[in-house]
């Protein structure tokens, strides 16, 4: 499968996008992949595929297989577990990486209506949409196809920016030496705790609690991966559990893998998109 990962071109829009993830595939063999909680939003779009993604307790899980459906895209983030997907022939797929709270930037729509929709650029954009998403995939060229979803994006901009206080409180648990909570953000902010809650429910869409575990767990894999010269036991208690048995537990409950497995199967596509593949390898 061929992935690209490009950078946000506008400075505008650098604010509310990290990335845009370009995913390509010809070959009629199946394909799998896992990726793992993050804090950014996924918008999926889709070109002739079929797309069934189950979420339960136990489950999180994506199907894709080709289809004569022209287009169709999906909203995915927020895991609580491991995100696998399986792909069973042909794949076009424009993926655009919102950072916390930068969907806000371009709607109103609650997360969870946004979440069970299949038709998710529809919902966001009306009638602009089905133009603009054969303008899209009427190139395959990745660069032309950022160039397209950037001016598209600045259209839709909408004038309001980021709350200031999630904004601050975005930055407070990104530069803590520890994890933060809802108590510590409150005091921080001069703010009671129930605003701190219905704050982050507005604008990035999960509780600060949800949040704040998805940061801690996301420096655990970058360390696991820069193959720090911690021992289990020091980088439990530098993510502030109560022990190694503790670290690893939760790790392997947010993953499926102890530390130990994470650190050999693991893999990183251009310093950003960490997953494991079906064959450990991108070919």
């Amino acid at each position: 499968m061929n992935t690209l990962l490009l950078p946000v071109r506008h400075p505008l829009l650098s604010q509310y996008i990290q990335s845009f993830l370009f995913f390509k595939r010809t070959a009629a063999v199946p394909f799998s992949y896992t990726t793992f909680p993050n804090t950014n939003l996924c918008l999926a779009l889709y070109k002739n595929n079929q797309v069934t993604y189950s979420v339960t307790e136990s489950i999180n899980h994506c199907q894709i297989s080709a289809s004569t459906n022209r287009f169709s895209s999906r909203l995915y983030g927020f895991h609580k577990r491991p995100f696998t997907v399986g792909i069973e022939g042909p794949l076009d797929q424009v993926c655009i990486l919102f950072r916390a709270g930068g969907l806000r930037a371009f709607t109103r729509e609650h997360f969870a209506q946004l979440a069970r929709s299949t038709q998710v650029v529809h919902d966001l954009f009306q009638h602009t949409a089905s133009q603009w998403l054969d303008q899209l995939f009427e190139t395959d060229d990745a660069h032309q196809r950022v160039a397209i979803i950037e001016a598209f994006l600045l259209r839709h901009l909408s004038a309001t920016p980021i709350n200031l206080r999630v904004k601050t409180s975005l930055q407070l648990i990104e530069h803590s030496d520890r994890p933060m909570t809802i108590k510590h953000l409150s005091a921080s902010l001069g703010i009671d705790e129930s605003t701190v809650y219905r704050l982050f429910l507005d604008h990035i869409g999960q509780s600060p609690k949800a949040y704040c575990q998805t940061v801690r767990f996301r420096q655990i894999l970058t360390s696991l991966l820069a193959g720090s010269p911690d021992t289990l036991t020091q980088l439990a208690y530098t993510h502030d559990y109560f022990d190694q048995a503790h670290f690893g537990k939760h790790l392997k409950q947010v993953t499926g893998y102890s530390p130990g497995q994470l650190d050999q199967k693991l893999s990183i596509e251009q310093k950003e998109l960490i997953w494991m593949t079906s064959s450990g390898s991108l070919a």
